[in-house]
């Protein structure tokens, strides 16, 4: 009779969890394209960290209760030490050597099985300037969760100036693009 009230509960139990997830480094990218007078350029994040604590009901993601995402400036590589270089003085790594992202609310979530699209909210944290952020962002709940998206804007806005070399005749552009799929587990 036991076994079989266990049996019964597990069957007629809903499928509803929450999840305190961390990210998982080896299934996670991060890149950054831009444009320089002389050819466009994309630069890779190689270490992350974060956490989340989402709410998952039958497969689908149902609520973000809290969401971090950081990225080690020194992290970033072009495979061009210069550029490199360049890029760590212009997002000031020596006082601030992490690029952040604090998840704040979402919007208009679109759930389609394992699959859900949404507005989101977040704080952005680059270079000790901090910015609400607004991204298209698709969860996928199939291993854990991973979230993927991108956004686009000027780095100026984060009172960033952007980087230039020989002696200033290579500029490169204030607009950039972070595409990123982090994936938590």
């Amino acid at each position: 009779m036991r076994n079989l009230m266990i049996i019964m509960m597990l069957i007629f139990a809903p499928m509803v969890y929450g999840q305190q997830l961390t990210v998982n480094e080896s299934n996670t990218q991060l890149s950054i394209d831009g444009t320089s007078t002389v050819h466009d350029w994309t630069i890779e994040a190689e270490q992350f960290d974060g956490k989340a604590d989402v709410k998952i009901e039958d497969n689908a993601l149902q609520t973000i209760n809290s969401l971090s995402f950081n990225v080690p400036v020194e992290s970033l590589k072009s495979g061009k030490s210069a550029m490199d270089d360049n890029t760590y003085e212009a997002l000031k790594a020596d006082d601030h050597p992490v690029i952040k992202y604090q998840f704040r609310s979402m919007d208009n979530v679109k759930v389609d099985g394992n699959t859900a699209t949404m507005d989101t909210k977040g704080l952005l944290t680059i270079g000790g300037v901090s910015k609400i952020v607004n991204m298209k962002v698709t969860a996928d709940t199939s291993n854990g969760i991973a979230f993927k998206g991108d956004i686009t804007f000027n780095m100026s806005v984060f009172e960033i100036d952007p980087p230039t070399a020989v002696f200033g005749t290579i500029k490169t552009g204030d607009q950039v693009t972070i595409k990123f799929n982090a994936q938590y587990k």
